[in-house]
């Protein structure tokens, strides 16, 4: 069914044909298609997932060439979902790609992602990290949170009953927001970024694999840290999953 072209995914001991088959048969909402959105995505349409749903209100701007890799000179202006479609599709006829111009909200996320096997954040804004992470409760939908700007980036699966949320880990969703037009962002911190959100989503999909911790790293050193987390069992957002 996978001949040569996922031969070299498949002969991994964590992988095999088994592993291909899952991520043939599922479906991952990327939300925002940035930088890290766009480095998650291209893994996963070349390695073979099924289905794909992308989210994003934003057009392509000159700026973003320099480390969101589905873009080129020729699509600025263009919407950043119908370009990163036509360049998806060109690595992968076999994955179905839905888009969605528009910044996910509460009205419009479960119409979205609904049956989704995991979301990945490639947002860059703490409320539409509050929507989804709000929506992974309800839904029970699985989802990995993704923050880079400057040199350095953060990563954590979060999934309903199992892991800490974001509010048990008390982030802030009403916090200032960084801007890369004011910081900067090194293109690498996005890349490692969203390649790291594909590989947790990969584990967890095939093996179940999850670790309850936050993953901070720093592109400029590089320097990769991790930090165990655990839920809390009074969060007013997942406390009541038992």
């Amino acid at each position: 069914m996978f001949s040569l072209r996922y031969s070299r995914m498949s002969a991994l001991k964590e992988i095999g044909i088994d592993g291909l088959e899952i991520l043939q048969k599922s479906t991952v909402s990327i939300i925002g298609i940035g930088a890290t959105g766009s480095s998650a995505a291209d893994l996963f349409v070349r390695n073979g997932i099924g289905n794909m749903r992308i989210a994003d209100p934003d057009s392509v701007d000159i700026s973003n060439i320099h480390r969101q890799s589905l873009y080129d000179e020729n699509d600025v202006g263009d919407l950043k979902v119908e370009a990163a479609r036509k360049r998806l599709v060109s690595s992968n006829k076999g994955t179905s790609i839905e888009v969605l111009p528009q910044k996910i909200n509460d009205d419009n996320v479960d119409r979205f992602c609904k049956g989704s096997s995991i979301i990945i954040d490639g947002s860059d804004n703490m409320e539409t990290r509050r929507v989804l992470n709000s929506y992974s409760v309800t839904s029970g939908i699985p989802w990995v949170f993704t923050s880079a700007i400057g040199t350095v980036g953060q990563i954590k699966l979060i999934v309903p009953g199992k892991t800490a949320c974001l509010q048990c880990i008390n982030v802030r969703f009403d916090s200032p927001e960084m801007r890369c037009e004011d910081v900067g962002v090194l293109a690498s911190a996005p890349y490692i970024t969203g390649s790291l959100a594909w590989t947790l989503a990969v584990n967890y999909l095939i093996r179940g694999k999850l670790i309850d911790e936050i993953i901070y790293l720093d592109a400029g050193v590089p320097e990769i840290v991790h930090v165990k987390t655990q839920r809390d069992h009074s969060c007013q957002m997942c406390g009541n999953i038992p």
